[in-house]
């Protein structure tokens, strides 16, 4: 071995005992459990029901508690406990308002989170358990967690840390650090596996979560790419991006969550759209958006005036890259103006004062300062960008992990089962390759000043080929103007039929290298009507498709709240959320319906994950090193 390396070997590890203590550590680590991981798809802004879910690990927490409790606390004390770990401030306020939070109260309640905090842990290393502590309580956490309160010399030692806790008046601000630190040890790992953005009023606060979370990956969705592109500069999403929030009403995401300032089409819109009802682009209310102090007349205009401003810069994208094959979904150029038609079909809405029918892309001066403005509000918001920069950072088109593969939408097949082969800038791209290559523009667009890969975050939405959308148009052009069900219609790749077929499944998995006896795809995009008997397990158990509607506009098409699926040492297991009012229920002990659809016999340990592996590779080099030890005069 080379001195320079020798030397560099040496700094690391000084002498041979610091090898054997590494090694001991490594081997000892593969023989503890597997750890969890939870997978969520399609969360749309659903901000109270999918932090419900996270911080009650979708349920696993309440379980845990009557496995540790079950024989010691009634039913009604465990539920009370599981609530105050989902929403300690929601709690502990009610609680204070009763002046029911008394001494013994919190002490008592200390002993509980200490003892299920040492539970929970258990599969971890201490290293592991330690890093996740706060900076705050970090010393007084780590003699509570790691000191036996059932020795005879630390027992009063103990107890004294928590009566102080008391007596100096931090036991809430603890209570509160602990119970974060309860739900972050119950999940492992996060997958997020598409769609954070659309529909949903605050998806700002999701990604704020998120963004304190230790260990998250995203699978990007259609809707992610869409303000991922915006922030990218892409002025037909941004225009997307601002309709589909004003369309569900959803302003006080954009103004207040991102500060996006909408005066300026605001007042574009009273000037242009003033006599106009815009009867068709009426915002659509939900329970949880109903207080946004736009008015619904405002709201419409206002959707109107920016998805005029959409189509035309869509026209000037679709005309400048002829090889996407996308000429079809250039709305403004099939309008007969004269006749008021569209691809023959007569239009609902016949209002178009700023088009001119000669030079349909040709946005007004007053349009063009309309996207402007809001140009620079998406490519200048610290918030934003920040949350956008999160997910280019920790996201990806796919993932390979732990023998799952997942992935939001589909991989592009034709209908006799093969990858769909896309032309793209002169290269043709297939399976894996094309997944590859939208991962690598998607990072172009926002990291350099490439046109072009910007231009191609707008395919990516609605591309016929596109991996996360996948259908043979985008109608949103269509579901307005016309009423002709034959050009609203949007048809799925053959993907979405061939990947009931268990033979496709295994030709997808090969393809992306997943290897083992136990592999699976998780997948999200489509929601699964379980009211008409879908199941989310398909392919004999080979894929899992996880949208199962958390997002409360598709409550009563699919009958559920969605999907989420646990994968940990024990089993996969699928967790059926019976409705959006259960999930959202601040006191609620909330419990889904669990289907266990793997069973792991014997249990899975770490030395079988991903990680483990790449352990064990650590370990052969150390043990190889340890001999250079024992050989070569060092």
């Amino acid at each position: 071995m080379e001195k320079s390396y020798q030397n560099l070997i040496k700094n690391l590890y000084p002498n041979k005992n610091s090898i054997k203590d590494e090694l001991i550590l490594l081997n000892a680590q593969q023989q503890l459990p597997k750890g969890t991981e939870y997978f969520f798809s399609d969360i749309h802004g659903e901000s109270d029901a999918f932090l419900h879910l996270l911080r009650s690990a979708s349920g696993n927490i309440r379980d845990k508690i009557q496995k540790l409790f079950g024989d010691t606390l009634e039913k009604k004390d465990q539920d009370d406990l599981a609530q105050l770990i989902y929403d300690p401030d929601l709690i502990l306020k009610n609680l204070d308002e009763k002046d029911q939070i008394i001494k013994d109260y919190l002490t008592i309640t200390i002993h509980r989170l200490i003892n299920l905090l040492k539970f929970v842990s258990t599969k971890y290393p201490k290293t592991y358990v330690k890093n996740k502590f706060p900076q705050k309580y970090n010393l007084i956490l780590d003699e509570l967690l790691y000191t036996n309160d059932s020795e005879y010399n630390k027992r009063a030692y103990y107890d004294s840390l928590v009566t102080n806790m008391v007596d100096y008046d931090v036991a809430f601000d603890f209570i509160k650090v602990i119970t974060t630190l309860i739900q972050r040890i119950s999940v492992d790992k996060l997958h997020i596996v598409g769609d954070i953005y659309d529909r949903g009023p605050s998806p700002h606060i999701i990604m704020d979560e998120l963004l304190t979370f230790p260990n998250v990956d995203f699978q990007w969705g259609n809707h992610d790419v869409a303000w991922m592109g915006a922030c990218s500069g892409n002025e037909a999403l941004i225009a997307a991006c601002v309709a589909d929030a004003i369309k569900y009403n959803n302003f006080d995401m954009l103004e207040d969550g991102y500060g996006i300032n909408l005066r300026v089409l605001f007042e574009f819109a009273m000037e242009n759209y003033g006599d106009d009802p815009c009867e068709y682009f009426k915002p659509r209310i939900y329970d949880d958006n109903i207080y946004d102090n736009i008015t619904l007349e405002a709201g419409a205009r206002m959707h109107k005036a920016i998805s005029i401003i959409r189509y035309k810069l869509d026209y000037a994208l679709i005309e400048r890259n002829p090889e996407l094959n996308m000429d079809d979904r250039n709305a403004l150029k099939f309008i007969d103006f004269e006749n008021m038609t569209y691809k023959g079909a007569k239009l609902k809405d016949t209002n178009f004062p700023t088009i001119d029918p000669e030079n349909p892309a040709k946005l007004t001066p007053e349009e063009k300062n309309v996207i402007n403005v809001l140009k620079q509000d998406f490519l200048r918001n610290n918030k934003l960008n920040k949350h956008i920069s999160f997910l280019y950072k920790n996201g990806s088109m796919y993932k390979v992990e732990n023998g799952s593969l997942l992935f939001h939408g589909c991989i592009p097949l034709t209908e006799d089962g093969e990858f769909q082969e896309v032309i793209l800038n002169g290269v043709a791209y297939k399976g894996k390759g094309l997944m590859d290559y939208f991962e690598s523009i998607a990072k172009e667009a926002y990291y350099t000043d490439s046109l072009y890969a910007k231009d191609m975050m707008w395919y990516l939405i609605s591309g016929r080929y596109s991996p996360i959308f996948g259908k043979s148009q985008y109608s949103y052009f269509e579901n307005i103007f016309v009423d002709d069900k034959k050009l609203r219609k949007e048809y799925p790749n053959p993907y979405y039929e061939l990947c009931e077929k268990e033979e496709i499944v295994d030709k997808i998995l090969d393809e992306f290298k997943v290897e083992g006896k136990r592999r699976r795809i998780v997948n999200g995009h489509v929601p699964v009507i379980t009211k008409t008997g879908e199941s989310p397990i398909k392919a004999n158990g080979k894929l899992y498709v996880i949208d199962g509607g958390i997002s409360k506009p598709y409550q009563a098409k699919t009958g559920i709240a969605g999907y989420t699926l646990v994968f940990n040492s024990h089993h996969v297991a699928l967790a059926e959320h019976k409705s959006y009012e259960s999930i959202t229920d601040k006191v609620s002990s909330y419990t889904p319906n669990i289907k266990e659809v793997e069973i792991m016999n014997p249990r899975m340990l770490r030395k079988d994950t991903d990680e483990g592996k790449v352990k064990a590779k650590k370990i052969e080099i150390l043990e190889q090193l340890l001999a250079l030890y024992n050989e070569e005069p060092w």
